[in-house]
């Protein structure tokens, strides 16, 4: 079959159906004139029968009859019968649909060719018989009126009407056809740059869409977008267009439309200037150049000046949520995935500045944007990244601080969905072993992101929720965030008791560093040894360990042990560090209340006992060395209570118990001090020989290829030496 062509195609979807109904309105009008001749020929019939219109004949065999075009009014050209066709199929389609029946035209020849006056004389004539029908068989009259009402309307039907002067239209799609003229481009050379820089110094609107224009066809320019008006070739030009698209546009837009500034300093738009449309449609594509800038930064000057620049058109954007979530979503970003902490410091400065300038329009967005893409940023934990991702967690806490109540209610949402993936993964555990398609399902639980969103919840509770801060912050009233210390420890608790074996201690000292940390800031007593103390009864010092070489283990950056670790003597010397360690940071939380010789009780007890049943000489002296210090600095207090005259009903004076004494003077604030210095000499030196190795491994692997290129050439050579041979 032919190609259709594309005057067929418009015929059909234009004309098609308007043509065959006024095709199908002329057959019928046609019929009934025939009928009223035959009809003044014959006798009357007395009665008259209401029947259907077509019940002469059915509609197939009226269908079915020859058919023939009347001729076309003036204007319109008809197709000769030699011309070739592009689709000969759906023409004659088309010719069998607006056809007219060849006996019915010949009988109507006669009227067609004596002109108008005829069709008027035989119109009038056809009304005042329909007339008579309606007074001789009004039933029949009616039926015509329900179904097919516009046989009663004699008005001059020309089938060619339905194709109605529709060459504006023709023309149209022929001019769409068409191809488009491509706009000339325009090359930035330092002529145009320099008119553009002087221009600049009493600016209008369309000068700054001009050089918006250049600057976003500069930073799109690998993506060669053909809509693009500018074009640019020079390297030198391209850094000075990109100075001058994000230091002096700024400072335009705000000599056009200068700021409003109140009281506290916040910048608002006068939306009712006259510019204010003009320049928020230039910016809107602006800030996609921004959006691009942003995602492919790669040193800290790029990064402060962009966001230097974004802070000053901000106000324009604030009224607009899209837009905003764009530009903060890409900032964030930048904050979140950068290996470069200046540039992490950047991107967090533009932050803090924006929500506290505009609180109620973009701090939610980056409140909420901060938490989620940090999440997707700690994936991957380890001893390169942990310092940015610290970073991370206690920039974005500072954040948290600005409105508490807002705070309040994100963290609420967040906290709820760690507590309900808890829970779930509990349920699955614990139908563990009747179905074998939940064994995996604490993987939801025990994994490095899960990890720090509690340990970030931890630092935003531990900065906000601390009483000195609430003192002056809150004149002595609670934090809204205080609330939600609860929650986050019960979720931590359970997160921690989720698989209590020897694999997943590692996970354990990081949680519980996080609530020592929270009970330390808050004030609030979280009961941490007994998690501690479970460790003695595990297996891990039941069974004798394996003298295996094997380096220490990283109990920093790693959640969960090897199965080459575990039963081992370097595992086992670990974890008694890590026991020893933990247990001084949370006694020494309170070695200078009132209450330590009663709290130190049940502890030192437990401790004495685990070293008579225990073979381990050298975790037996480090464990007596921690009773000791600790019976010492209970000793301490007791000495020191003994002289005051109020019970532990008076708070206000137990707070002040001891108050100007340093902690760390006390018998046990010194052992931890030189803990600490011990622990992080201990992770110095373990990552200076992480390092050290990484290092290594790439200088044997850059020597490999080294000395698989030499091969290579040394195999050529000989192949050519050969050959000059022959």
């Amino acid at each position: 079959m032919a190609k259709t062509s594309k005057a067929t195609k418009r015929f059909q979807g234009k004309h098609l159906k308007h043509t065959i109904d006024h095709r199908r309105q002329v057959q019928r009008h046609n019929k009934l004139k025939g009928k009223k001749k035959e009809a003044k020929d014959e006798p009357k019939p007395e009665k008259k029968s209401t029947k259907p219109v077509f019940d002469d004949m059915s509609m197939e065999e009226f269908f079915e009859q020859d058919m023939k075009i009347p001729e076309p009014k003036k204007g319109y050209k008809v197709k000769k019968a030699g011309e070739e066709s592009d689709d000969e199929d759906s023409e004659d389609d088309i010719s069998e649909d607006i056809e007219l029946d060849s006996e019915e035209d010949e009988n109507d020849k006669a009227s067609v060719s004596d002109g108008e006056s005829s069709e008027e004389e035989d119109e009038e004539q056809l009304k005042e018989e329909m007339d008579k029908l309606a007074e001789k068989d009004p039933e029949f009259y009616k039926y015509l009126q329900k179904n097919d009402k516009e046989l009663l309307d004699f008005e001059g039907v020309n089938p060619m009407d339905a194709i109605s002067d529709d060459e504006d239209d023709d023309e149209e799609e022929i001019e769409e056809e068409k191809p488009k003229k491509e706009k000339k481009k325009i090359d930035i050379n330092r002529e145009l740059l320099t008119t553009w820089k002087k221009q600049l110094k009493s600016p209008t609107v369309k000068i700054i869409l001009n050089i918006v224009a250049a600057f976003k066809a500069a930073v799109n320019i690998n993506a060669s977008e053909e809509s693009e008006r500018y074009t640019i070739t020079d390297s030198s030009i391209f850094a000075d267009l990109m100075f001058v698209g994000l230091r002096q546009i700024p400072q335009a837009i705000q000599k056009v439309c200068p700021y409003k500034t109140n009281s506290k300093g916040i910048r608002s738009v006068n939306e009712k200037h006259k510019d204010y449309e003009e320049l928020f449609r230039i910016l809107k594509i602006q800030h996609t150049a921004f959006i691009t800038l942003l995602e492919d930064i790669n040193n800290t000057e790029t990064a402060a000046l962009v966001l230097t620049s974004l802070q000053e058109v901000l106000p324009f954007y604030t009224a607009h949520k899209k837009i905003l979530k764009r530009i903060y979503t890409a900032v964030v970003d930048v904050w979140a995935t950068t290996k470069d902490v200046e540039t992490q410091i950047a991107a967090y400065a533009f932050m803090n500045n924006s929500a506290r300038e505009f609180p109620k329009q973009v701090l939610e967005i980056i409140l909420k944007q901060t938490y989620s893409s940090f999440l997707k940023a700690c994936r991957k934990t380890n001893i390169h990244t942990m310092d940015l991702i610290n970073f991370a967690k206690n920039s974005a806490a500072e954040l948290f601080g600005i409105d508490e109540n807002l705070s309040y209610q994100v963290g609420f949402e967040y906290v709820r969905q760690l507590a309900i993936h808890l829970r779930t993964t509990i349920t699955s555990t614990s139908k563990r072993l009747a179905n074998s398609d939940n064994k995996e399902a604490y993987k939801i639980i025990y994994n490095w992101q899960y990890c720090h969103s509690l340990d970030f919840w931890s630092r935003v509770l531990s900065q906000q929720c601390n009483p000195e801060i609430e003192e002056t912050k809150h004149k002595n009233k609670e934090s809204p965030l205080r609330s939600l210390i609860y929650p986050l420890v019960q979720v931590t608790l359970g997160t921690i008791r989720l698989i209590p074996t020897p694999q997943f201690f590692p996970l354990r000292f990081y949680l519980i560093r996080s609530l020592i940390r929270l009970s330390q800031n808050t004030g609030v007593y979280i009961p941490v040894f007994p998690l501690i103390l479970e460790i003695m009864t595990s297996s891990l010092f039941k069974k004798p360990a394996k003298n295996v070489a094997l380096p220490a283990f990283d109990f920093e950056h790693n959640i969960r042990a090897n199965q080459q670790y575990l039963g081992t003597r370097v595992y086992q010397d670990g974890v008694c560090e890590q026991f020893i360690d933990l247990s001084a940071e949370f006694f020494v939380l309170y070695c200078k209340s009132a209450a330590f010789p009663e709290l130190i009780t049940p502890p030192v007890i437990a401790l004495r006992r685990f070293i008579k049943k225990s073979k381990l000489i050298k975790y037996n002296k480090q464990l007596q060395q921690l009773v000791e210090k600790l019976t010492a600095n209970g000793s301490l207090i007791v000495a020191r209570r003994a002289n005051i005259l109020y019970g532990p009903s008076n708070k206000a004076e137990v707070r002040l118990f001891m108050k100007d004494t340093k902690w760390e003077t006390t018998p046990l604030g010194q052992y931890v001090v030189v803990h600490r210095r011990t622990r992080e000499e201990k992770l110095r030196l373990l990552k200076e020989a992480v390092l050290e190795e990484e290092a290594a491994k790439k200088n044997a692997k850059a020597k490999d290829v080294e000395m698989e290129d030499a091969l290579a050439s040394g195999s050529e050579d000989d192949d050519v030496e050969v050959s000059d041979d022959e």
